[in-house]
């Protein structure tokens, strides 16, 4: 059954925060989101999928109580050809740093050889970032880069990496330390893996090896469970379906959850996350299909969608289904 959903939180906020950016990440809303900070609308969604960022400091009051409120308007029904579930469904992250900062979705980390990793990261502010990659806890290589116009880009060379591939899924682990007058104000961390992907009449190769995809269709929803996204959920779906020979997932039919995602990368299962279900050309009444959603505003959506994939040596593709 449809509905319209009312999300409510009251907290107190310091007056350190006041030197500080606060930034909200709502992994996914469905659907119709609006968030209002202290009665201020300061952001909408809506697509029911995909994670989107919120400032909060122009909003905030400092040293005193404030309120987030979130709508979710999911009352058109039907809206979907699966269970879809409603309101927040997904994680709620709060980022709280320096003025001087890494974005939330600012480091992005390839692999397109397999010697090394190619970095750029996003920021306010700063003037330089280190960056550095890690085996487990040991820092195997390190390079400091320029900031230059809210961006630092390095290729950072790593000896011998073990390759990440289904049967072997080896992670490494990308710091970036962002640097201000040689002090470092902010810090992100990022999981990935080495590995090449190519494509030829001969086939799907991983890391020059010959590949077959033995795949499953999975919605988001977990079962008994409902539409909500659990890390022990996902970890457990990943590894039933790697016990039961499967050795790749599309997601059907909307982007996957971060938590699904890494369970990928943890115990090597290939993705094609899928974008959408349908764009043009509406398959429910009140889906959004048609002149709506992806007519106005699908290029910041697709391109949030293709940060959230970024990193993860588990997506070898990306679908966008029409």
């Amino acid at each position: 059954p449809g509905g319209a959903y009312v999300y409510v939180k009251r907290f107190l906020v310091p007056e350190t925060w006041r030197t500080q950016s606060a930034v909200l990440e709502f992994e996914a809303v469905y659907q119709n989101a609006q968030v209002f900070v202290n009665d201020a609308l300061v952001a909408e969604q809506r697509y029911g999928y995909t994670n989107f960022f919120v400032v909060l400091d122009p909003q905030l009051k400092y040293g005193e109580e404030n309120e987030i409120k979130v709508i979710a308007d999911n009352s058109s029904v039907p809206n979907s050809r699966w269970y879809s579930g409603s309101g927040i469904y997904r994680n709620v992250n709060l980022f709280l740093g320096d003025k001087s900062h890494i974005r939330p979705d600012g480091l992005l980390v390839s692999t397109s050889g397999n010697d090394a990793a190619h970095v750029k990261v996003s920021v306010t502010g700063g003037d330089t970032v280190r960056v550095s990659v890690l085996d487990g806890e040991k820092v195997v290589a390190q390079a400091e880069t320029a900031v230059k116009e809210g961006t630092a880009s390095a290729d950072i060379p790593v000896s011998q990496p073990r390759l990440w591939d289904a049967e072997h899924p080896e992670l490494y682990r990308c710091r970036a330390e962002l640097l201000k007058n040689g002090e470092m104000v902010d810090e992100a961390d990022a999981w990935f893996g080495f590995r090449t992907l190519s494509w030829s009449t001969r086939g799907f190769f991983v890391n020059g090896k010959k590949t077959l995809l033995r795949g499953a269709c999975v919605h988001h929803d977990n079962g008994i469970l409902g539409a909500c996204s659990f890390e022990d959920a996902e970890l457990r779906r990943v590894r039933l379906l790697k016990e039961a020979g499967f050795n790749a997932i599309r997601s059907a039919h909307n982007p996957a959850s971060k938590a699904l995602l890494d369970a990928c990368d943890r115990l090597g299962l290939y993705v094609m996350d899928e974008f959408c279900d349908n764009w043009l050309v509406h398959k429910n009444p009140y889906d959004y299909g048609g002149p709506g959603i992806f007519a106005h505003g699908g290029s910041r959506i697709s391109q949030l969608w293709s940060y959230k994939n970024y990193n993860h040596p588990s997506v070898v593709m990306n679908s966008i289904r029409k």
